[in-house]
């Protein structure tokens, strides 16, 4: 399953963790975005590393993409992206 996953850690040392964690699944793609293609089990298992790691102040988002959300999405510059490859439907 593809997901983006955004957050805001205001903790240097906790952001760290928690990026650290995010990157072994995914590709940072801006400065606190990742673009994760993750199976349920390892996706489960991120989750429950995440929530031992972050505290209630922190703000971590899921956004799960369908195959229609990715066909539709595009990165300008030509950035490149995991999820390439896909034709863009406007």
């Amino acid at each position: 399953m593809n997901i983006v996953i955004a957050y805001d850690v205001f903790d240097d040392k906790r952001r760290r963790k928690i990026e650290k964690l995010i990157s072994a699944y995914g590709v940072r793609v801006n400065l606190s975005v990742f673009e994760v293609d993750i199976k349920m089990k390892d996706f489960k298992k991120l989750i429950k590393k995440l929530e031992e790691t972050a505290n209630k102040e922190d703000n971590i988002r899921f956004y799960i993409l369908t195959k229609e959300c990715i066909e539709k999405s595009f990165v300008l510059n030509n950035k490149g992206n995991i999820f390439d490859g896909e034709t863009l439907y406007f």
